[in-house]
């Protein structure tokens, strides 16, 4: 079974963050950024993953031998040793190291120790993510320094302005910045552009890391020097989690629309870098959120320009498209902002009564001698708006929320960022997800229904099938009465109706007319409204009898084609940690058991 956790592991998203942030800046080509100011932040940050260590311990074979050795290792040489072997993460080296040199008689100085870019190796293990180096450098320092020196040392930035901090927070150590706090290390220092530690955070999409320091009151909607906000860079680093994770806190905020659609130095949204970087599932996480088409940059491109002019054609196309009436009809998704959509609900009810009424009125008379298929057609438009109130009302699994804003750190210590609901603050149940419209998790979430205004979930699936199969009966019914009956003459006999042989004597010719009209318009909207119905009811006869939803089959949908548009490199990183497929659904009768009343009682989606 396939659920929205399995399916985003297949597709790469299982792998750990670090590891996965690090290979992509290895491996993967930028592709037409038109961006200077994020493009120079992207080159720093690539220089420190690509910079290459010559390593200096090969020649010893072991950590004994090692300790008998390093005595006899002049000072300067073993300084060396212990900055290479905390490039290379080497803890045992660096703790052997650094326990003879305290036995020296030379006065230890580990704070005026810098590489070539003059990092000292407080930055190194911070970006290298050594905790057990951090801790040992920030307690031997600071025996061997004054207050002010030491506080220097912690403080100090490199020749690209990033301090350990900000490294820190790129490879979202909770525990070095918990560290580099509790030593007094300045939280909110800025590198070179101005950046905080949440926005750097937000560039390795270290969501653990940017919940902390939010909790430490750094600022989501800060912009730096070049006018770019911790949003800005989610964006461009395409750091999905960390982006999700700041749209929720921002909603919350007064001034949402205006945060969302803040310009950069550039003149550029995040959904003019959406644009640029090409990243289909940010823009239409975006737009959902309220994000603005037509705002244009500093070069007078809206982001479906700077798309087309990028040559990002998925996003240019989602930027681009108008399927008003297929959204209308619930053929196709809506990448709008969420809201209450009266009208459909409205043409609804006015399609279906003007479609029945319409063929009671007009059609009926002719097969008056058939009264039980009258009662059996007026019955089953009845049992239709009995169905449609009861999947309007009826709840379709709702996830209590949390409101504690601790809790979500908590969670994050033991899941992953797919696994967290940041907006309801819980673990997200298997199969579950959150809906914009409703604002809650829904239980094995199957998709949100405008024609009903509500969710379709694991407890009201059974009566929403059983809804739209009714409409679709009642559908088919009127469209074949309606052909049937369009050009055919009333009989002045009418045994059933009687005050109908008065109006057809009197009336003939009008009555006549008005009969071609009304039976037209019932036409036109019976076969409009039976494609979207029919369109649905085949969706959803799928989704009974494979135990699977629509938005599993939707996101599966989306992640192969998101995965055949990336390039060759990113084709090649994704290869290497997806999962082998599993065994092909089969179609059952057991899965619309478990679709109809299963999944309502199953614990582990609750």
């Amino acid at each position: 079974m396939n659920t929205e956790i399995e399916l985003d592991k297949q597709n790469n998203i299982s792998t750990p963050l670090i590891i996965k942030k690090e290979n992509q800046q290895k491996s993967s080509q930028i592709l037409n950024r038109s961006s200077s100011i994020y493009q120079i932040n992207q080159d720093l940050l690539r220089s420190q993953i690509k910079e290459q260590i010559d390593k200096s311990l090969s020649e010893f074979q072991s950590i004994e031998e090692l300790k008998k050795v390093i005595p006899f290792i002049n000072y300067a040489k073993a300084q060396d040793m212990l900055l290479k072997a905390t490039q290379e993460g080497e803890v045992e080296e660096f703790l052997v190291i650094l326990d003879d040199l305290k036995t020296r008689k030379e006065k230890l100085r580990l704070n005026d120790q810098l590489d070539h870019k003059k990092q000292t190796l407080l930055h190194i293990a911070c970006f290298k993510n050594l905790p057990a180096i951090v801790e040992k450098l920030l307690e031997t320092v600071k025996q061997n320094s004054t207050q002010i020196e030491f506080e220097e040392w912690i403080n100090r930035v490199n020749q690209d302005q990033f301090a350990s901090v900000h490294f820190a927070a790129y490879v979202g150590s909770i525990t070095i910045l918990e560290m580099l706090q509790k030593a007094g290390a300045d939280l909110n220092i800025k590198n070179s552009q101005g950046q905080n530690a949440l926005s750097v955070a937000a560039q390795g999409d270290q969501v653990q890391a940017m919940v902390w320091l939010y909790l430490q009151g750094q600022s989501i909607v800060e912009q730096d020097l070049q006018g770019g906000t911790p949003l800005h860079w989610a964006t461009y680093f395409d750091s999905l989690f960390a982006l999700q994770f700041l749209l929720s806190w921002l909603s919350k905020l007064p001034n949402y629309s205006y945060y969302i659609n803040l310009k950069d130095g550039e003149g550029m949204t995040p959904l003019h870098l959406a644009a640029v970087t090409g990243n289909c599932r940010i823009a239409k996480k975006l737009l959902q959120k309220g994000a603005n088409k037509s705002i244009r940059d500093n070069k007078n491109l809206t982001p479906a320009e700077a798309a087309q002019e990028n040559q990002q054609n998925g996003v240019y196309e989602i930027l681009m498209q108008n399927n008003c009436l297929l959204e209308f009809l619930n053929i196709k998704p809506s990448v709008k902002p969420p809201s209450i959509s009266w009208t459909q609900i409205i043409a609804f009810f006015i399609i279906y009564f003007y479609c029945m009424i319409g063929t009671i009125l007009f059609v009926y008379p002719f097969y008056f001698k058939y009264e039980w298929l009258q009662i059996l057609s007026v019955f089953s438009f009845l049992l239709g708006l009995i169905l449609y109130f009861l999947t309007m009302f009826l709840r379709p699994g709702y996830i209590e929320k949390n409101k504690d804003q601790q809790q979500l750190f908590k969670l994050l210590n033991d899941y992953e960022p797919w696994e967290v609901c940041s907006e309801c603050l819980i673990k997200k149940p298997e199969r579950s997800r959150h809906c914009e419209f409703c604002k809650k998790c829904i239980v094995v979430y199957d998709h949100h229904c405008p024609w009903v205004n509500n969710c379709i979930g694991a407890k009201n699936y059974f009566i929403y099938f059983s809804f739209i199969s009714i409409i679709w009966i009642n559908l088919i019914h009127i469209l074949i009465l309606n052909s049937l009956f369009i050009g055919k003459e009333y009989n002045n006999i009418n045994l059933t109706y009687p005050w109908f042989n008065n109006m057809i004597e009197s009336q003939s010719n009008s009555l006549f007319v008005a009969k071609i009209v009304v039976q037209s318009i019932i036409l036109f909207l019976s076969v409009l409204f039976i494609i979207a119905v029919s369109h649905l009811l085949y969706g959803q006869i799928i989704t009974l009898f494979t135990n699977r939803t629509t938005f599993e089959k939707y996101k599966q949908a989306e992640n192969f084609q998101s995965n055949n548009q990336k390039s060759k490199s990113q084709k090649q990183l994704s290869q290497q940690s997806i999962k082998p497929e599993e065994t092909k659904i089969q179609c059952s009768c057991n899965n619309c058991i478990l679709m109809c009343c299963g999944n309502a009682n199953n614990p582990a989606f609750q």
